[in-house]
């Protein structure tokens, strides 16, 4: 961006009522999470489980059809430990939150890693979802949405530990 674009962004944004963040995949990159990575980060959250199913990256890991549902809870858990649990706020997230200020706003994202929400933005749609929120995939219809933070961490914990059993995990009613 040059100087000049610059300065035109912040005059609009000083002149502005009320401001729309929008952000997709490039903000989560920024901020370390990179879904189409195949780096030595990936080894780290996913553990053993990259080699045992030949995970490419974290968008393949959440996709692959898991010959047992175990295996697929101790992804999804390690991967909402690592990025959501302890999140930690990035330069970028600083930056909206003083670009946004005490002016009215609304966040429109495609990001499932709830990170605008994690640094107390508000007014917040996740069009995708977020993964500590959940719905039965069997009747999604029927029911209604489970917030899913303390059982995924309850997982990870009971997956690092060795103990983790069919029975921990979250079953579809």
């Amino acid at each position: 961006m040059t100087n000049k674009a610059a300065k035109i962004a912040k005059q609009w944004l000083d002149d502005a009522d009320a401001i729309l963040v929008t952000a997709s995949n490039g903000l989560s990159i920024s901020e370390g999470l990179n879904l189409f990575a195949n780096d030595k980060k990936l080894k780290e959250v996913l553990g053993d489980l990259v080699d045992k199913y030949h995970l490419p990256n974290l968008l393949t890991a959440f996709a692959f059809k898991y010959p047992n549902q175990l295996d697929y809870w101790r992804m999804v858990a390690r991967v909402v430990e690592y990025y959501g649990n302890n999140y930690e706020i990035s330069n970028y997230m600083q930056d909206i939150k003083k670009i946004i200020g005490n002016k009215s706003y609304f966040v429109w994202t495609s990001n499932i890693d709830h990170h605008f929400a994690l640094v107390g933005l508000t007014n917040l749609f996740e069009i995708e979802g977020n993964w500590f929120e959940g719905v039965c995939s069997n009747h999604p219809a029927e029911h209604s949405v489970h917030y899913l933070a303390s059982k995924l961490h309850e997982i990870y914990e009971k997956d690092q530990a060795g103990t983790l059993t069919e029975a921990d995990i979250l079953k579809a009613y």
